[in-house]
């Protein structure tokens, strides 16, 4: 690789990120804490609650349920507010134009650009799964339904699903001109997986008659219900996430290739 081009990227990575891959990644850190801290001091009917909603058993259990969705949560939006930034604002400013006046091709500023911001995402929902084993290891023994393995390798699955909706998300980020708009998109891309978790939650009759289908898409629950299986299932989500990003960010490329500018 030139060095010019190396310098290219990494001055448009210290644009696109900021101070927000290093926010992100401590508040996770916190919020892994806090909620293992949280949990058990909550009163004994709220976690029996959970308990029973989400057909788990277990301390351990109820804090994984809970940390699954900040590590979703967290590793999605530091991440969307990388691309805001990388790709909104410039359209916002009207200074795209002026950015792709520098002999460098569209694919290589997209790159450039959104590139660090998945990278980023990846390390938080990583550092995220891996300091979640940490602290749920103390709850984990004899008889446990969850295990550290599977604690670490869910964390990973969730992971792998907001670095996949980050690349889809490119794509409309690209053709949108307002930040509120992308806000808009962004929220609703993350909420659909976890849909079936809240129905499960608020209407578990719905799933009556359709335990198969609940297994398949109670995001968060159903790797507890299969902790054993997370290794596999852990591995067959980052191929496919790895798949599919590699196909949005294709895509992604032709839809900017041919973009108008304003």
């Amino acid at each position: 690789m030139p060095a010019t081009l190396r310098r290219y990227r990494l001055i448009e990575a210290r644009h696109a990120l900021g101070g927000v891959p290093l926010v992100a990644l401590l508040v996770g850190i916190v919020v892994v804490f806090f909620t293992a801290a949280l949990i058990p001091r909550l009163p004994a009917g709220v976690n029996a609650f959970m308990e029973r909603a989400f057909l788990i058993r277990g301390l351990d259990a109820v804090i994984l349920v809970n940390e699954y969705t900040g590590i979703y949560m967290l590793a999605f939006f530091g991440g969307v507010a990388g691309l805001m930034r990388a790709l909104v604002e410039p359209r916002e400013n009207r200074s795209l134009e002026m950015l792709l006046s520098k002999p460098i091709s569209r694919r290589a500023f997209l790159m450039a650009r959104v590139g660090p911001v998945l990278f980023s995402s990846a390390v938080v929902g990583v550092v995220m799964s891996l300091f979640t084993g940490l602290a749920v290891r103390p709850f984990v023994g004899e008889g446990s339904s969850v295990s550290v393995a599977g604690a670490i390798g869910s964390g990973l699955i969730f992971t792998a699903l907001a670095v996949l909706l980050l690349c889809v998300l490119v794509i409309p980020l690209l053709l949108v001109r307002d930040a509120f708009q992308g806000l808009l998109i962004a929220f609703l891309l993350w909420m659909p997986p976890m849909i079936p978790t809240v129905v499960l939650l608020y209407r578990p009759d719905l799933y009556e008659g359709r335990e198969r289908l609940r297994d398949l898409v109670a995001l968060g629950p159903n790797l507890l219900w299969f902790d054993a299986s997370v290794p596999l299932f852990t591995a067959i989500a980052l191929a496919v996430a790895f798949v599919g990003s590699w196909v949005a960010l294709a895509l992604g490329t032709r839809v900017f290739e041919r973009a108008e500018l304003r």
